[in-house]
């Protein structure tokens, strides 16, 4: 039987945390922790660190709480023990012993102690950002850690989570996970006093694929018990670096900040998005169909947050969104239009995307009803943001137009769709119509004349 706890706990003075104190016991193998009796004793932090005792663990007095187990698993985290932080009247750096003892139903006994602290180190990093990094190239990020807390951090604690890129496995100190995301948990025992800035003596190095333009990292710098510090597993972390350990040098204490944690990578590939439309063929009253969207041409992929385009339907058209579904509650996803606003009629509609990886398109059928006789013209628009329009290669196909042939309507040449076809245009047969009828009225006056003659 053990008890696992952190050799020190850091608690927040300005920003209160109401946090569970990492406390893990693990009654062994092919056993269960039911019947065990965790004894947490924290009468030395009383009047420096506030603790709130609940449900299993509300037996006791003053800063000695009894907490009893009756979880089945081997192994249990202490979820009723919890810490809201320093107390209002402590000085910042004021610390004591908390101590556990765990005693098992069969007399087995374990202990743990944590040094728990009023006051945490605040921990800034440098401010980094990668443009036009060199696509399927690796890309080094230089960065470092200042403390601008009350108290020293006796060690660093670095996570990185990769997006759409790998983190190189390049250094000893360092653990990386080895499914899902590309992520790294690196550990540093250099202690860092108040006002000290350390740099790192190498840059952390990650890749993305040729076909990469935006990438990012996400760095987080804690400080060993720190209830406001990033929540992972370390568990996760089980691939060893391979190479020299990452090391902390003495630096000035310029170009940190306290929201450094993102840092957005660049790359110089190029897109082309080209837009998706056609022709509407029919007769005012019909509802045509029509395909519309986008298209990526280029050699690099396009991320769906800074992909969008517009439908402006010809003079004389109107499109018809689909008809909104009724709610279903068994439903797992509501079906949903992709473009706004969900109104017939409008002069704009603007839609959304999906990413788009080299050669993929992004397409829906729309219905449009013809409404009167016109050659009128609407389009498709692409609209990029996030300097993806710098990107694109050939603006020249970011429209693509919606026009509109309605048989009968003039061509604007003077001849009808009707007259190419092999029919009469409408102005002959008038003319046809013309002459009939005074031909007709010239024969009823002259019958007419002949009859008086011979009455």
């Amino acid at each position: 039987m053990t008890v696992d706890a952190p050799a020190t706990y850091h608690t927040q003075v300005t920003d209160p945390t109401r946090v569970q104190l990492p406390v893990t016991v693990d009654a062994g193998s092919g056993s269960s922790v039911r019947g065990i009796t965790l004894t947490v004793d924290a009468s030395e932090v009383r009047g420096k660190v506030r603790l709130d005792a609940k449900r299993i663990c509300t037996e006791g007095t003053g800063y000695v709480f009894t907490c009893r187990l009756t979880s089945s698993s081997r192994r249990y985290r202490l979820y009723d023990l919890v810490v809201l932080g320093a107390d209002r009247a402590a000085e910042p750096g004021a610390h004591g012993t908390v101590r556990f003892s765990a005693t098992g139903p069969n007399g087995q006994r374990a202990e743990a102690e944590t040094v728990m602290t009023a006051g945490t180190p605040e921990l800034w990093g440098k401010k980094i950002a990668i443009e036009d990094a060199a696509a399927g190239k690796p890309v080094e990020l230089w960065g470092g850690v200042l403390n601008r807390g009350p108290v020293a951090a006796s060690g660093i604690g670095v996570t990185l989570v990769a997006s759409r890129m790998e983190i190189d496995r390049r250094y000893a100190n360092c653990r990386y996970a080895e499914s899902g995301e590309s992520r790294a948990y690196c550990y540093f025992d250099t202690q860092v006093e108040p006002g000290e800035a350390y740099a790192f003596d190498a840059p952390f190095v990650v890749e993305g694929a040729a076909e990469l333009t935006k990438g990012s990292v996400s760095l987080r710098i804690f400080a060993p018990g720190q209830d406001a510090g990033p929540y992972f597993d370390e568990d996760e972390y089980t691939v060893p670096g391979t190479g020299p350990k990452l090391g902390l040098k003495p630096t000035e204490p310029k170009g940190f900040a306290q929201m450094s944690g993102h840092i957005p990578i660049d790359t110089n590939q190029r897109v082309d998005v080209r837009a998706v439309a056609g022709d509407l063929r029919g007769r005012p009253g019909d509802i045509v169909q029509l395909a519309v969207g986008l298209r990526n041409g280029g050699a690099g992929r396009v991320d769906a947050r800074y992909l969008r385009y517009e439908v402006v339907p010809p003079r004389g058209v109107t499109l018809i969104p689909p008809e909104k579904p009724s709610p279903d509650p068994e439903a797992d996803e509501a079906p949903y239009w992709i473009c706004s606003p969900w109104e017939q009629g409008e002069e704009r509609y603007t839609c959304g995307s999906k990413s788009l990886k080299p050669g993929a398109s992004e397409t829906q059928v729309l219905r449009f009803r013809i409404d009167e006789r016109t050659t009128g013209t609407g389009q498709v628009k692409v609209v990029l943001k996030g300097g993806y329009a710098q990107r694109d290669s050939d603006k020249g196909n970011n429209v693509a137009k919606i026009a509109v042939r309605v048989a009968g309507a003039d061509d604007g040449r003077g001849r009808s769709v009707a007259r190419r076809s092999g029919g009469l245009s409408w102005g002959l047969a008038a003319g046809i119509g013309v002459v009939c009828a005074l031909a007709l009225a010239a024969a009823v006056f002259y019958g007419v004349r002949r009859s008086r003659r011979r009455d």
